[in-house]
């Protein structure tokens, strides 16, 4: 109840003189969480419209419609803390939504069969992120191949390990081995061509040749001086702050990374502008970039983490401004 004196509502008109049904589809949890869907959520009520909280795992089809359960949202019941069980809930055709902004993939189990139907969706009702931006633009191997618009270190992927200790090898320096869809820094290692641990760490990241892929990417002395994470809607820049290691290599918060107040450099604001109207074209109206000029590291297309992070550092709440950038692309 502390943090909804921090919450400041719009301070623009909407242009859609139509309330809109909005479908915010998250995680499971047992209670509200201070997330993106709780900001966005009271920014969307303060501006008139319906939203409904939908878990994404609880995707089905029913009747040739595809389905979710839904929590009734309301600006008093939707606060930090409050248990799901006091919403009122019930399973729901998302077609009836006019907008369904994908916050979450939920499990990996099941990544496949709500894409397809995230798929079926699309063709009646407005996604945001688009379902091709999230499909591709996440991924660590699509950055490798927009150098027209991307700078992004020298980068390999294979399933077999063999093939990238001999790139290593052969090619020397620092690298860094990560899995190419994982999140939150997990199992992230940096390493040389002489560290005794790289023949095992390439092995156990491929699955032991069972056809688990693995990427391999140069390291780059900038990201020392701390990564940048730049939100970006609907193609421009509303925030952003620099993450500093503290423990290890990894500048991600959720391994201990200390996030700081910063400026954007006239080059790094130069190169925002012909990514984000890239990121604009293909669908993607909230992202997260994590850069370390002039590389971009990664594209953050699902539920980008660092609005509350500049909340907490500045006590500004810039999910209104978000909130109004999204639909002015979505809609104008």
């Amino acid at each position: 109840m502390e943090f909804r004196s921090k919450l400041h509502p719009p301070s623009f008109n909407l242009w859609l003189s139509d309330r809109m049904n909005i479908a915010l589809l998250i995680n499971e949890t047992e209670c509200i969480e201070l997330d993106n869907y709780y900001l966005f959520c009271h920014q969307l009520l303060a501006l008139g419209h319906s939203v409904s909280l939908c878990r994404i795992d609880s995707l089905g089809m029913s009747n040739a419609q595809v389905t979710a359960l839904s929590f009734e949202a309301n600006s008093t019941l939707v606060t930090v803390g409050r248990s799901f069980n006091d919403l009122t809930s019930r399973q729901v055709g998302l077609n009836r939504f006019d907008l369904v902004w994908v916050l979450a993939l939920g499990f990996r189990i099941g990544f496949l069969d709500k894409i397809q139907l995230l798929h079926n969706l699309e063709r009646d009702t407005a996604l945001v992120n688009s379902l091709n931006s999230i499909l591709y633009l996440k991924s660590k191997y699509f950055l490798n191949t927009q150098t027209e618009i991307f700078s992004h270190p020298e980068s390999h992927a294979s399933a077999n390990w063999r093939q990238l200790f001999e790139i290593i090898q052969q090619g020397g320096g620092t690298w860094i081995i990560k899995p190419p869809a994982g999140s939150f820094g997990r199992d992230v290692f940096k390493v040389d061509a002489s560290d005794a641990n790289l023949r095992p760490i390439l092995q156990t990241m491929t699955g032991h040749d069972s056809g688990a892929y693995c990427l391999i990417q140069r390291y780059v002395e900038e990201i020392s001086n701390g990564e940048k994470r730049v939100l970006l809607a609907n193609g421009e820049v509303v925030g952003q702050y620099c993450r500093r290691n503290t423990q290890d290599h990894r500048t991600n918060l959720a391994q201990g990374g200390e996030p700081e107040v910063c400026k954007l450099t006239p080059e790094e604001i130069a190169l925002c502008g012909p990514i984000g109207k890239f990121l604009r074209d293909e669908g993607a109206l909230f992202v997260a970039m994590d850069l370390a000029y002039p590389y971009v590291i990664e594209l953050n297309v699902i539920n980008p983490g660092g609005l509350t992070t500049l909340l907490a550092l500045t006590d500004q709440d810039l999910s209104g401004e978000v909130v109004k950038r999204v639909l002015s692309g979505k809609f104008a």
